[in-house]
């Protein structure tokens, strides 16, 4: 890694429709990604969850087949400014503990982006 990049997992452009809530409980949200990676995905969104929240994220993959449902943690937070001035609020959300199918899905869909 250079300077100040400190990601382990390159992003990859994702809008992508998706579901989150809080893995306690309630209702889910609707929101769109704007990025993926191996490691987790950027959710757009103005009601962010705390840092270290855990989440459950379900979305469609891009190229067609069931609604895959991941658990996440909020690893960082662009909340709204008070002025709301923020041009890019959300949350950057790390998967947790991928299945090997699940990983491999997400592989094939960040694999799939960097191809086109």
């Amino acid at each position: 890694m250079t300077g100040s990049e400190k990601r382990e997992f390159k992003r990859k452009p994702l809008r992508l429709e998706l579901n989150y809530r809080d893995a306690e409980g309630g209702n889910f949200l609707f929101e769109h990604s704007q990025n993926i990676s191996d490691g987790g995905i950027f959710i757009e969104t103005d009601h962010s969850l705390p840092i270290g929240a855990t989440l459950v994220v379900r979305f469609s993959p891009p190229a067609g087949g069931p609604e895959i449902s991941l658990s996440g943690t909020v690893a960082w937070v662009n909340a709204v400014a008070s002025d709301d001035d923020t041009p890019n609020p959300g949350m950057g959300i790390a998967w947790d503990s991928l299945s090997e199918d699940e990983a491999d899905i997400i592989k094939g869909i960040v694999k799939a982006i960097a191809i086109l």
